[in-house]
């Protein structure tokens, strides 16, 4: 077994911060029946050495950890060992740098410039960051009992930003109960329930059955009930584009040749002449209709965003 296979079997052997969301249920990028899929043996982690946007992000730590340390005159360095909690084995860290002669860690996220913008970010020295990296954190300083852990970001490639984030007894709890209750779930072998409408649900199901074998089988009366719950829900879909399409032609009936029409409450819609140059496919032309809130209710949202 070479390093990295041996790294990969450690991981397996516990939760790591990366997969605290997951475990807890509150992750957008994996359920939590698909960690413990994963963790079983069941379902192969997936690779994403590959993947751009990881790629990057890895590559991008160094420099981020760099520019931290000459920020804040400190020295940082590398704990190349996956750490496991004294107590709960099962919480294990890999953490990406840990500040020399204090008791504090640092996660280096490489941050996409319009992903910053959707509110999950707060002002830097605050901890309000995305919450799988705030779980991520919180564990972290549980494994290796931290009192602190900073959070720094590169924001579009050009503007470093540091989150700092304490340690919180009500929060610790949380996680070492939720976690070894997730634990548990491994070391019976049994599956904890899954998301079913969940993002990334259907995919995750496809990748644990491949193939097929040939059989047909006869399937329990539940599915009967979900067959007729898709059969409605796919009329209802169908019901509701036809009369979306039928408001869109009475707007852009009531437009005509107008660039742009103004509702009584502010709110603006627009049309613009779009025209495609020939690729792969023939050169053409399309109207594009959009639609602008009003401000008032741009207002209200951008308020609600802020509290």
């Amino acid at each position: 077994m070479n390093a990295r296979e041996q790294w990969l079997a450690d991981r397996q052997a516990g939760i790591g911060g990366s997969d605290v969301a997951a475990a807890l249920g509150l992750s957008r990028y994996k359920t939590a029946f698909q960690l413990w899929a994963e963790k079983t043996g069941r379902l192969e982690p997936e690779n994403l050495d590959d993947v751009e946007r990881i790629r990057f992000g890895n590559l991008m730590e160094e420099i981020i950890a760099r520019e931290y340390a000459r920020r804040n005159d400190v020295k940082v360095q590398r704990r190349n060992s996956i750490i496991a909690h004294p107590k709960y084995p099962f919480m294990r860290a890999n953490v990406d740098r840990v500040v020399v002669g204090a008791r504090r860690g640092l996660e280096c996220k490489n941050v996409d410039g319009m992903a910053f913008r959707f509110g999950e970010w707060g002002e830097p020295g605050t901890d309000q960051v995305p919450d799988e990296y705030l779980l991520q954190c919180h564990h972290y300083m549980v494994v290796l009992d931290y009192p602190e852990w900073h959070l720094a970001a590169c924001v579009g490639g050009n503007s470093l930003r540091t989150y700092i984030i304490e340690r919180d007894a009500e929060t610790e709890e949380m996680l070492i109960e939720q976690e070894h209750a997730f634990w548990q779930h491994v070391e019976r072998d049994e599956a904890p329930s899954l998301d079913y409408e969940h993002a990334t649900a259907e995919a995750m199901l496809k990748r644990m059955h491949p193939e097929t074998d040939g059989d047909e089988i006869a399937l329990p009366p539940s599915i009967a009930w979900w067959h007729a719950v898709k059969l409605d829900a796919d009329e209802h879909i169908k019901r509701y584009e036809a009369i979306s399409d039928g408001a869109k032609n009475h707007i852009l009936e009531a437009l005509g040749n107008a660039a742009a029409g103004t509702l009584p409450d502010g709110g603006k819609y627009t049309r613009k002449l779009v025209k495609k140059k020939e690729f792969t496919v023939e050169a053409s032309s399309y109207i594009k209709l959009g639609y602008t809130k009003p401000k008032a209710a741009k207002e209200s949202n951008e308020a609600t965003e802020a509290v």
